[in-house]
């Protein structure tokens, strides 16, 4: 399967150590209620549109060679989308965009090593995200080689479902570090809020802690379902039983909300408030009595 990138994010601080490029590839095995990536889910291409910046003119409307397109304030036949582009060309508020782009690895890396410097001075790298890179680990690995090689720190964010012969095989003897992200602990609740259950996950957290990778899990905090203290002292013991003793936090924010409406997509859960600070320290000191020590 060829890959799609949705974007290379350039100059980021938020993504790993120093300054790092992202390279978000397209398509995840899960499919999170509260994804901050939504238009990464789906594999294919798709239209995006940024419903704000929409003016309603109408030209979008006018352009289109299929007959359904239309301005973001009202519904579209995204069934009938051919996803030809030409409403994107014609959009003068920029409002609309094809979400994911075939790159040759080539390019991507010739791409990434142009800020070769700004990674050695700062102590920053590339990071491999999405979406879910280890869904193409043979590409992803090609990458991470040719980095690796240039003496490129590279760091992935997973979603820890993957096949561990491929991505130990192709992807994990580049890799520097491993960003983990762990959600809920109950494997129901897992299939109901994140599309599939959380034995594989939990397999490949305790097969990389023992890989000799840096490997630092990460919870999402979505308030209602995964902030609970049951679920979090959970996800701890899972955490300590493979050996690790320390965590990240990431507290909830809603600017996903925006982009799933701006790709026609339904909202199974929607909490439009950033978390409070009271909040997050309460999961935090849940953590820190659990015994792990919090990654800020």
């Amino acid at each position: 399967m060829t890959p799609l990138l949705l974007d290379i994010k350039r100059n980021s601080l938020d993504d790993g150590p120093g300054v790092r490029s992202v390279v978000f590839f397209k398509g995840c095995p899960l499919s999170c209620v509260w994804c901050q990536n939504p238009e990464a889910i789906a594999r294919g291409p798709q239209l995006q549109r940024d419903v704000e910046a929409c003016a309603g003119c109408g030209a979008c409307q006018r352009a289109c060679p299929h007959g359904v397109a239309r301005p973001a304030d009202t519904v579209e036949a995204r069934a009938d989308c051919q996803r030809c582009g030409v409403c994107v060309e014609a959009c003068p508020a920029a409002a609309r965009r094809i979400a994911g782009e075939a790159k040759a690895i080539e390019q991507i890396v010739a791409e990434l090593l142009e800020d070769e410097p700004f990674y050695r001075r700062s102590g920053g790298g590339v990071t491999l995200s999405g979406g879910e890179a280890t869904l193409f680990c043979a590409d992803a690995g090609a990458i991470a080689q040719a980095l690796c090689g240039a003496g490129v720190h590279v760091l992935l964010e997973t979603c820890g479902l993957f096949s561990w012969r491929s991505f130990s095989e192709r992807l994990l003897p580049y890799l520097t570090t491993v960003y983990f992200d762990l959600k809920l602990a109950d494997p129901l609740a897992h299939g109901e809020y994140c599309g599939a259950d959380n034995g594989s996950i939990v397999q490949n957290l305790g097969r990389l802690a023992t890989s000799g990778v840096e490997l630092l899990p990460r919870v999402p905090l979505v308030p209602g379902i995964t902030d609970s203290a049951d679920n979090l002292e959970a996800l701890a013991a899972i955490i300590t039983d493979a050996g690790l003793s320390r965590v990240a936090l990431l507290p909830y924010n809603p600017l996903w909300l925006a982009k799933r409406r701006g790709l026609g997509m339904e909202l199974p859960y929607a909490h439009e408030a950033w978390m409070e600070s009271a909040a997050v320290e309460a999961c935090e000191r849940t953590m820190e009595q659990a015994g792990l020590e919090l990654v800020r």
